[in-house]
């Protein structure tokens, strides 16, 4: 029986599967980050080394013919990323017909199961994709925490601190936060607080993970940390009708998958976002993934076997 490879890489972890040309999934592997913008060429190629290797293992054990590769990865939108990463796999032998795309197509298939329709993807950054009947693709945000990622897990976490630290000095109104983050980084005044957060590798990842003392706090009533998440809830509906306007869609049936780490409990932003979709696209439906992103992965590797 034939088999795909399918991986998605990210900046936390590199996630690959082994699929059966029959959809049935074989084997999993798990390695460190492979987003080479975030953490560079060398330890990209090494976390991919490391679940290729697992996989391939796996697919000896269960006697199956590797037949194509197909990488969803985190910093591959542009042609010259794609070709770094092709030159990074020229070297690891044994390895079929590959197929790099960015995560938000890996995303889009594994969460549909084919390519027409949208993805809205908010974990610590946030971005939208969508393909429409005609094959045209379109993009909306994902362009990191400097530029953008309105919504996201670092602009929610660092809105959050500084919620904070306004309410510590006055310049803000009274919030939970205040109290929840001093205590959450061990600090007693804002001068601790700045000591953490300043001092080195505190970096996106760490703001992001102050998105879940927001959570609580407007969980608990905090008026501040609501506005802060319907701000969030404005920024992700903002980037998802961008799409939807982009390619056409707003007046179609149109099945549009929730994901990432804010999206997957159907939470109040899953809800805020769901709501506003209405508005300009009311025919659209949200959906949790049926798949994820390396199974869309393989399932791309599987449709372009024979095209390269």
């Amino acid at each position: 029986m034939n088999a795909y490879i399918g991986i998605d890489g990210g900046g936390t972890k590199t996630e690959g599967v082994l699929v059966a040309v029959d959809g049935r999934e074989i084997a999993r592997a798990v390695s460190g980050p492979s987003n080479l913008h975030a953490v560079g060429l060398k330890a990209t190629a090494t976390s991919l080394e490391a679940v290729l290797a697992q996989l391939k293992q796996a697919a000896r054990r269960a006697g199956v013919e590797l037949r194509g590769a197909g990488l969803g990865m985190a910093g591959a939108a542009r042609p010259g990323d794609r070709r770094a990463l092709h030159a990074l796999l020229s070297d690891i032998p044994g390895l079929p017909q590959v197929t790099i795309t960015h995560d938000a197509e890996a995303a889009l298939v594994g969460g549909l199961g084919c390519r027409c329709g949208c993805v809205l993807i908010a974990g610590t950054g946030a971005i939208a994709y969508g393909v429409n009947e005609r094959g045209e693709s379109y993009r909306a945000d994902g362009w990191g925490s400097l530029l953008g990622d309105e919504g996201g897990g670092y602009w929610i976490g660092r809105e959050g601190l500084r919620a904070a630290v306004r309410a510590c000095d006055g310049r803000g109104p009274p919030t939970a936060l205040r109290d929840l983050v001093l205590s959450r980084y061990g600090a007693t005044d804002v001068h601790g607080l700045v000591r953490v957060v300043y001092e080195e590798g505190f970096g996106v990842p760490q703001v992001a993970a102050a998105a879940q003392w927001v959570s609580q706090a407007a969980d608990e009533g905090d008026r501040v940390a609501c506005d802060i998440l319907e701000a969030a809830a404005r920024g992700l509906s903002l980037t998802l009708s961008a799409v939807v306007r982009g390619l056409e869609m707003a007046e179609e049936p149109l099945e549009v998958v929730f994901t990432g780490g804010l999206l997957r409990d159907r939470g109040p932003l899953w809800q805020a976002v769901a709501g506003a979709m209405a508005g300009f696209a009311p025919g659209a439906r949200a959906m949790p993934p049926r798949h994820d992103a390396a199974y869309g992965a393989a399932l791309l590797a599987q449709a372009m076997e024979g095209t390269q």
